[in-house]
């Protein structure tokens, strides 16, 4: 996407004539990624901790439902809830004001918090208390979704596709991770609770050890913009130059899910393998969202949407047409490889329509993001009731055909290297 943005006809015609140009450019292969600044290294650990949050609580859930009653199910709707307002009230609040830059301290403030709410929602049995503590959690991992991608974007302002796709790739580890670490604690006689607070307590410790020395209130860095940026570019552009990017953000966020929410439940209910087996297989669907994006952050992606497409649709072939335990394991993971670079990629595109504030782009994303986490479980959820969950999963080609005819490609990214950041990112 372009990096500068006018008004609205002349800022369109801009901005398309210089994706045409950018995707005629061949982006470097193989280039290793700069190494890390405290900042980034903060980021990367949010989005761990979000990452084992929002999946280790899908892992707890019998479990919380056992302690408090089927009332506990409400939990995982909180985030999107939580995403969907807090965005709105942001976008209603700000419009059009001012670019502001994104603060370490929301980051020490929202990490702290998701541990504290965790802890409040699994040491009491009552449900009023638990309640109180999934809010709280669910406020701070809102937080720090609405927060990351406009921090790495401010200290990678070069390379911010890259290190999107590799804060991305960590928290798909710890998607991965996160149910077996709460197996692992119940296991072991713990109760769920220390499979979940301890790795969001740790990752809280090391977000405030790398923060340490810029938290004053100041911005995350003080840095120059990648490109020039006009004092006549509005601050928030006008919906008729980004509509198609969060559209196509928010289907992607949605096709993800359907899996990640309803691929255990397909491999149970068709494929009749155990509960255990079906939670086990469905883990194929993070294995390749994380081997894809840790490629993909030093292989750039595919510019156009289509590779994951047919990826995505291949693996959905394997999984939903033969349907025998092995090739519906191998499409779900072929799946998650496609759909790996899909959100960084597309978030992406969405922050450099707005190149005076990302934090208002990182807001819509946020939105995206809240839409998904609310949509994605009430459409499968529905059409399974109405049907079964195999007729369900027909929504994902039909998702797959609308992104395919809305997503146009974007422009190869200009990739950093070691020498080309800025110095007062190596603080």
């Amino acid at each position: 996407m372009p990096h500068e943005l006018q008004v609205v006809g002349k800022a369109a015609r801009t901005a398309d004539e210089r994706s045409r140009h950018s995707l005629c450019s061949v982006p470097p292969i193989g280039v290793r990624p700069p190494k890390p600044t405290p900042i980034v290294i903060a980021a990367y650990f949010g989005y761990v901790i979000v990452g084992w949050f929002l999946n280790g609580l899908g892992s707890v859930l019998p479990e919380l439902e056992n302690e408090l009653g089927k009332r506990a199910s409400a939990y995982t709707f909180l985030p999107g809830v939580v995403l969907l307002a807090w965005g709105s009230i942001v976008v209603r609040r700000h419009r059009g004001a001012a670019p502001a830059s994104p603060h370490t301290s929301t980051m020490v403030l929202g990490s702290a918090a998701l541990a504290g709410g965790v802890l409040v929602m699994g040491i009491t049995r009552w449900f009023g208390v638990s309640a109180i503590g999934a809010g709280i959690s669910a406020t701070a991992a809102a937080a720090l979704i609405r927060l990351m991608p406009a921090m790495l974007a401010s200290a990678r302002p070069d390379d911010t596709e890259r290190v999107l796709i590799r804060a991305n790739a960590y928290s798909s580890l710890a998607a991965i991770a996160a149910p077996l670490a709460v197996g692992l604690s119940i296991l072991l006689g713990g109760g769920w609770l220390p499979g979940i607070v301890v790795p969001i307590g740790g990752g809280a410790v090391v977000i405030v050890l790398m923060t340490r020395g810029n938290r004053t209130g100041q911005p995350a860095a003080a840095l120059q913009p990648a490109k020039p940026v006009h004092d006549d570019e509005p601050v928030v552009p006008p919906f008729a130059l980004w509509w198609r990017e969060i559209t196509v953000l928010t289907l992607c966020i949605v096709v993800e899910f359907c899996f990640s929410y309803f691929a255990a439940t397909f491999l149970h209910e068709e494929v009749e393998m155990s509960t255990a087996g079906a939670a086990a297989g469905a883990a194929a669907w993070g294995c390749g969202m994380t081997i894809g994006r840790f490629i993909t952050s030093t292989w750039p992606p595919p510019r156009s949407i289509l590779v994951s497409v047919v990826l995505i649709t291949f693996g959905f072939g394997l999984m939903w047409g033969i349907a025998t335990p092995v090739s519906s394991i191998a499409g779900i993971g072929l799946a998650g490889l496609g759909a790996s670079p899909l959100y960084p990629t597309r978030m992406t595109a969405l922050l450099h329509r707005f190149p005076r504030s990302p934090d208002q782009a990182a807001t819509r994303g946020s939105i995206a993001s809240g839409i998904a986490l609310i949509s994605a479980p009430v459409l499968m959820a529905g059409l399974r009731a109405a049907t079964d969950v195999r007729s369900a999963y027909l929504a994902v080609p039909l998702l797959l055909a609308v992104l395919a005819i809305l997503a146009r490609p974007i422009p190869a990214p200009t990739l950093a290297t070691e020498a080309s950041i800025q110095p007062a990112l190596r603080d």
